[in-house]
């Protein structure tokens, strides 16, 4: 081989080391939205513009995302076609669903059997609608990320879930979205909305800093992560600059169960109590280390909130 070719042959080599290295760098993360088919304010025009809004914003950033269904807002004591119609959406737009229990009880104030039995009558609905669509109810999520009050019914629950064939959905990267969300449904006009949604921008900027860097701390690298936000109008209108602040950031949008793949979400998670932590924290805490404190909304958008 000549030096002209022994030449080429070296940069071709070292393209393909470093498109490696580069694939190797890429982030990814999942989207999740809780508390379909959303949070509060069901009327019919909300219901259907948030969806919408939701949805258009997921397709036109070729997003694949998973909702968390409630399915005591779909009516009671039967499920109405109109609310069935919005999870409809969700499968229609290529998006999967799970189950977020029936009501939205916290674990740590519910005795287990009745937690149970919360899941049970949560996946009635979502499952026919999967099933018509030639999929499986496979995801669950814990209301308010708690996973129980003590460690022998996290496990004993964990078995429950197990045996009815669905995976616990994590979450990496928590925030206080609901508390911008909440401040957004209160605002007086469109300028404090805007001023609401556009701290909520920096907000999660400074979240994504958090988790970015405790997940290098703590694992030695950046797992695909996952998100978790609500069904409402705030993400209705800010979700699609939220994704372009995440590809500003340099992710890639995979599914739920891509993200699952990773060797991350093999660790061992022995957290209980109070508070609704990161699946990051979780870890942290289960090697003995203390919590670290995250990001908070800012004292106006709290008052605002409350009003």
């Amino acid at each position: 081989m000549n030096v002209y070719w022994k030449h080429w042959l070296f940069i071709l080599i070292y393209a393909l080391s470093m498109m490696g290295v580069a694939q190797e760098n890429i982030r990814q993360i999942a989207i999740t939205i809780d508390d379909l088919p959303l949070v509060r304010g069901r009327t019919a025009e909300r219901m259907q513009r948030i969806t919408k809004g939701l949805l258009d914003n997921l397709q036109q950033h070729k997003a694949p995302a998973i909702g968390f269904v409630n399915e005591r807002k779909l009516g009671e004591p039967e499920a109405q076609p109109a609310q069935l119609a919005l999870l409809q959406q969700w499968l229609d737009a290529g998006m999967d669903l799970g189950n977020h229990t029936y009501s939205h009880p916290s674990f740590y104030r519910t005795p287990l059997e009745e937690y149970q039995a919360e899941v049970l009558r949560g996946e009635k609905e979502t499952k026919k609608l999967l099933a018509a669509a030639g999929k499986e109810m496979r995801y669950f999520r814990h209301p308010y990320l708690n996973t129980g009050p003590e460690l022998a019914v996290k496990s004993a629950f964990e078995a429950f879930l197990k045996e009815h064939s669905y995976t616990i959905a994590p979450v990496t990267i928590d925030n206080e979205e609901w508390i911008y969300a909440q401040a957004y449904d209160k605002a007086n006009d469109d300028a404090e909305r805007q001023k609401v949604g556009e701290d909520y921008l920096r907000y999660m900027a400074e979240v994504f800093d958090f988790y970015e860097k405790l997940s290098r701390d703590l694992l030695g690298y950046e797992p695909p992560q996952i998100l978790l936000i609500h069904a409402n109008s705030l993400n209705a209108d800010y979700l699609g600059k939220l994704c372009e602040m995440m590809v500003e950031r340099g992710y890639q949008f995979v599914s739920l169960d891509a993200a699952l793949q990773d060797k991350a979400y093999q660790h061992e998670d022995n957290y209980v109590g109070r508070s609704g932590i990161s699946w990051l924290q979780r870890w942290r805490i289960t090697r003995g280390e203390e919590f670290l404190p995250e990001p908070t909304s800012p004292e106006w958008l709290k008052t605002l909130a409350r009003s």
